[in-house]
């Protein structure tokens, strides 16, 4: 099949030239300008025949094609000079401007008629099926270290504009962020999942370089939005098995439960799950008065506090009641002196203050769940298990244990609206359900399930290297990684380098629950073709925008093997997802073709117009000074495009 969608692939962008010289020529028939050649394909002609005066033939490469109108090309008198084109009779510079600027609108305009035909098309099939990430206006992510962070922005929050732009897809975070002048204003809302309470943010953030990417992405902090963490058989209804090894093994997981919970904090993204699984914290149930509640407090190592005697004394007791003598430089405590039951009698201060502010954050990731403990306040239990005396709160602070909750309610298989997800995501977060659920961890008469929710058995991740994978998943882990670090070794940068280097190390050592297989919900995307056509065409003109200003690199744009590949892509995912590709190819086509530049149809349109104002014709000598620079321009692109989209690909 991969062959098939390869020739269907190369077939579609095929068509759209040819459509494009369609139009060159019908309308160069019809003003009267003299077509000598309408080949379909290019290379050597493998068939040809003659209509109505014109030479059509068939190329060996039957790809594309070309439209040759007399006087296009220069003609030379003899060997120093060229016939004037608008001497050739019947020839394209031969004619009224009027007539030029017709034939050459007439390509791009039937890309772009081509483009919303085939938009009208997949909506009258019904849209197509994507991703909830792509189109959710919930965040996902936030950057600790952002300045949106500061400002409040968390996971679960709305995002609605940039820069007055409303917020269509995830592609918007990345224009936001690259197509700006560094500075990007963002609106939206703060949401409070307990009360339902919204209030409204506007941010102007200064954008800077993603620290997870060494290709000079910026970022405005914002580095994902929010998905769904559906356990289920794969499409098609293949089983979706755990990785070998996988923590979830013995969780109790089962097809059909969605992941809405860790640790006390809802789950919208992959970053969110890594982020709260590596931070170290503990998740503790806490009796304070008659009630109990849960809170995430920080692992630390006792050799980052200033431990009076007697506390210390009491510490290496309560190793060797927990077996766990000897290990005092890896020690993980809690930064409070507990008594021999476990209630705070004091909070422990910290021998350096960057400790202590990574302990103790000003802006936590909750504020609610991560405030300090309070003398008195007697810890019951850690990570899901009872404990009763402080050396078992020792002993258990030394493993990283997460608690997990699922939703179990009965989906429908029903056809979801894009437009209508976001409200059915935050109507499916089961707040007070949660929170019964979560208080009891650990206590005499815990709920391990409500009417949608369940809570997990605990979970002990791992890293990476600590799963049995086959010799040839090893291998491929081993060689992403070679190539990842070759990549940010041509970084030129070496603050951005080490930055880089530092990111890819952090994340191989970090834990891992073996999530590789969770999916997204599935939501059916269809805005009517006015509107797809629109958001493409806003698309097209903000990139070209930036390649203009250089707020782009040409390096992330697609060549013709790149485009060749996106509509093989989409063939895979279905007729609509490929029908989508073509016509928004189409359109960029249409619009590329429309630039003022010597070469394209946009140049021989400007060349035209200036005839118009000035009344003046241009000289064969002219045209060729105008047109060769550009062409060798536009071939090393090419090339360059190319090379790109190789690299890329292999």
């Amino acid at each position: 099949m991969t062959i098939l969608y390869f020739v269907l692939a190369a077939a579609a962008l095929g068509i759209l030239v040819f459509i494009h010289e369609l139009g060159h020529y019908y309308v160069a028939r019809r003003v009267g300008m003299t077509v000598e050649v309408f080949s379909i394909g290019f290379g050597r002609a493998v068939l040809k025949w003659k209509v109505n005066g014109v030479a059509w033939q068939l190329g060996w490469l039957p790809f594309g094609g070309y439209v040759k109108i007399a006087g296009m090309e220069l003609t030379k008198k003899d060997k120093k000079t060229y016939i004037e084109p608008h001497e050739i009779p019947g020839g394209f510079f031969a004619n009224a401007p009027w007539k030029r600027i017709a034939v050459a609108l007439a390509g791009p305009v039937a890309n772009l008629i081509l483009a919303f035909l085939i938009f009208a098309v997949i909506f009258a099939m019904g849209g197509r099926e994507k991703p909830f990430s792509e189109f959710t206006r919930i965040i996902g992510w936030v950057d600790p270290s952002s300045e949106l962070y500061v400002h409040g922005v968390r996971p679960g929050d709305i995002l609605t504009h940039y820069d007055g732009q409303p917020y269509t897809s995830s592609k918007d975070l990345l224009y936001a962020a690259m197509l700006s002048d560094r500075n990007v204003n963002l609106q939206g809302y703060h949401v409070d999942y307990a009360t339902g309470e919204r209030r409204p943010f506007s941010y102007t953030i200064e954008t800077y370089q993603s620290p997870a990417s060494p290709d000079g992405i910026l970022t405005t902090g914002i580095s994902n939005v929010s998905r769904y963490f559906n356990y289920d058989k794969l499409p098609g209804g293949a089983p979706n098995p755990l990785l070998a090894g996988s923590p979830l093994e013995e969780s109790g997981i089962q097809y059909g439960d969605r992941l809405v919970w860790i640790d006390g904090q809802l789950l919208f993204s992959r970053e969110q799950l890594r982020h709260i699984i590596n931070d170290g914290r503990a998740l503790l149930t806490v009796k304070r008065g008659d009630s109990h509640f849960i809170t995430r407090q920080p692992r630390v190592k006792a050799d980052d506090l200033m431990l009076p005697g007697p506390v210390k004394n009491e510490l290496s007791d309560w190793q060797y009641a927990a077996g766990i003598e000897g290990r005092w430089q890896e020690l993980k405590v809690v930064p409070y002196n507990l008594s021999p039951d476990g209630v705070v009698t004091s909070s422990l201060e910290f021998i350096d203050e960057d400790t202590q502010e990574k302990a103790f954050p000003r802006d936590p990731l909750s504020r609610e769940l991560e405030q300090p403990l309070e003398v008195g306040d007697q810890i019951v239990a850690i990570d899901g298990t009872a404990i009763t005396t402080s050396y078992q709160l020792l002993d258990l602070l030394q493993t990283r244990q997460v608690q997990l909750m699922v939703d179990r309610q009965i989906s429908v298989n029903a056809k979801v609206l894009w437009k209508d997800e976001d409200a059915l995501f935050q109507k499916a977060v089961h707040w007070d359900e949660m929170q019964m659920i979560a208080n009891s961890i650990g206590t005499s008469n815990p709920v391990k399930e409500s009417e949608h929710l369940a809570l997990l058995a605990s979970v002990i991740p791992k890293r990476l290297d600590q799963f049995d994978f086959s010799p040839e998943i090893s291998e491929r882990i081993k060689s992403e990684l070679e190539l990842k670090r070759e990549k940010i070794g041509e970084i030129k940068d070496p603050e951005r380098r080490t930055q880089a280097l530092h990111y890819l190390e952090k994340s191989q050592s970090q834990l891992i629950l073996g999530d590789l297989y969770f999916q997204d919900e599935v939501v059916t995307y269809n805005p009517n073709p006015f509107a797809l056509f629109g958001s493409i065409f806003s698309e097209t003109w903000h990139t070209l925008k930036a390649l203009i200003l250089g707020y782009l690199h040409p390096k992330w744009i697609s060549g013709p093997i790149g485009i060749v590949n996106v509509i093989h892509h989409g063939w895979s995912m279905g007729v609509g997802e490929a029908l989508f590709w073509i016509g928004a190819i189409s359109l960029n086509l249409g619009v590329f073709n429309l630039l003022p530049i010597p070469v394209l149809d946009g140049g021989y349109i400007g060349i035209s117009l200036w005839e118009m104002i000035t009344r003046r014709r241009l000289k064969a000598k002219t045209i060729e000074r105008l047109i060769i620079p550009f062409v060798v321009l536009l071939v090393a692109l090419l090339i360059f495009l190319t090379v790109q989209d190789i690299s890329r690909l292999f």
